[in-house]
């Protein structure tokens, strides 16, 4: 981070002093005491199960010289003496700390690149960080950083020297990427795809267009729009932004698109115009996709598709998202951070690619998608009917309905069900054969990475 000074803050922040001393520069922005160090400014947020503001002795110790904190929390003397720079006080510390990764988005000299859509967008962010990372000097946000609190702190870790910052935007809810847009300021904003995610209060595919379409609300006249091709609800919501905007995709319409797809299971070649093939050490179609609009971001940065296509070779993947692990006789693919239809879909496909003694599916279930979900499992699970799959495991009251839909419509396919993943934990040793591939796929709060640990232990 470059530094700041603390009235500097304050005036980002909108706040008013609660104390002042020292002009001591802040390096470096932290919300949590047990990460803080020397020279940070800790931001007190209170969350569901905590309140920072009750560590705010701990981040005075861990080195922090000021503090932002809501300024109707009462604050002890001996409390405020510690932080040498001073105490700012404002009326939320989420908005203080969104209000300051906007100003601090405004001072640094890196291209911001912005990463949103329905899957993939981790995926995608990692892709186009390892190829510019070849070239350039910069960053992407850790893991799933893809909130009001990620986003910021992604911008707020970019250094005065910086090229680039990937930043990776969410959302399950109308409004939530306009607001956290207006922080990115994006000068390249990526659309991974649109599918059928968090349809509790996003409601149809394409009110899921228009929220993420609206990554390119503050994009000027020579910023780019990267952005999926194969659906018409986003195809209809971009209209409303005539910017620049390039499309991949497998549609002839697409500038980037997918013409040639091989693959063993474990990685892939893929074509690209009927000209260059690609090599990706991961599996699946939808991740080719992925690496087309990794491409099409650094030929921003002046890279040949040859250079972009070479940097990929070594892209080594992202954890739980279809990795591939190695345990005794078995393998697994962990693709248990996330699932909605069309991711798992996707990851059907791969385990479907594999060669194996028998291939299986452990389904947990799939969250957030409002009052059609045991549709939409249903639907899955008739989907692995069609399938040569060996084994459904179904964890969760909607898991178990994948499964029993796979038995229904295949007339007797093998099965097991659990209420949970701790359940399956205890039994899912002695369903496994040597030989055998495991795909693991649920939404993040069904915990189904346990049932890793498991496989390691009755396996390993």
């Amino acid at each position: 981070m470059r530094s700041l000074t603390v009235n500097e803050i304050r005036q980002a922040v909108r706040g008013r002093w609660i104390s002042r001393d020292e002009p001591i520069p802040v390096r470096g922005v932290s919300i949590n005491s047990r990460t803080a160090k020397a020279d940070d400014l800790f931001i007190a947020i209170k969350g569901d199960k905590f309140d920072g503001h009750n560590y705010l002795p701990v981040a005075a110790e861990a080195g922090c010289v000021a503090a932002v904190v809501n300024q109707s929390f009462k604050l002890p003397p001996e409390w405020v003496r510690k932080f040498r720079a001073g105490i700012i006080g404002v009326n939320d510390t989420r908005e203080a700390l969104m209000d300051l990764a906007a100003y601090y988005r405004s001072v640094i000299p890196a291209t911001v690149v912005g990463v949103t859509g329905s899957n993939g967008k981790t995926t995608v962010k990692r892709m186009i960080d390892h190829i510019l990372s070849k070239k350039f000097i910069g960053s992407c946000s850790p893991k799933s950083f893809n909130n009001e609190i990620g986003v910021p702190l992604t911008l707020l870790s970019a250094g005065a020297g910086d090229d680039y910052i990937v930043c990776e935007a969410g959302t399950n809810a109308p409004g939530e990427i306009n607001k956290l847009t207006r922080v990115i300021k994006p000068n390249i904003a990526v659309i991974t795809n649109i599918g059928p995610a968090h349809l509790e209060k996003l409601k149809s595919i394409g009110h899921i267009a228009a929220e993420k379409a609206s990554l390119l609300s503050w994009l000027g006249e020579r910023d780019l729009a990267v952005a999926w091709a194969d659906s018409p609800e986003l195809d209809m919501a971009l209209k409303s932004y005539p910017r620049r905007i390039i499309t991949f995709g497998q549609s002839a319409s697409a500038q980037l698109r997918l013409t040639g797809y091989e693959s063993d299971g474990w990685s892939q070649r893929f074509q690209i115009n009927d000209r260059d093939w690609a090599t990706l050490p991961m599996p699946g179609k939808h991740n080719a996709i992925n690496a087309l609009a990794a491409i099409a971001v650094s030929a921003r940065f002046a890279f040949s598709q040859e250079d972009a296509i070479a940097a990929l070779a070594d892209f080594s993947g992202v954890e739980m998202r279809l990795e591939q692990i190695e345990v005794g006789g078995v393998r697994v693919i962990n693709d248990a951070y996330n699932a909605n239809p069309s991711s798992c879909r996707a990851a059907l496909e791969v385990l479907v690619d594999c060669t194996a003694k028998r291939r299986i599916y452990v389904g947990g279930d799939m969250l957030e998608l409002g009052p059609k979900s045991e549709d939409f499992h249903a639907e899955l699970g008739r989907n692995i009917a069609s399938k040569p799959i060996d084994m459904v495991i179904g964890i969760g009251s909607l898991g178990t309905i994948i499964a029993e839909n796979a038995k229904r419509y295949s007339q007797g396919k093998q099965t097991a069900v659990f209420k949970n993943a701790l359940d399956a934990a205890g039994e899912i040793g002695d369903l496994l054969q040597d030989g055998d591939v495991v795909l693991l796929k649920g939404s993040r709060a069904m915990g189904l990475e346990i049932l890793l640990d498991a496989i390691r232990k009755a396996k390993g």
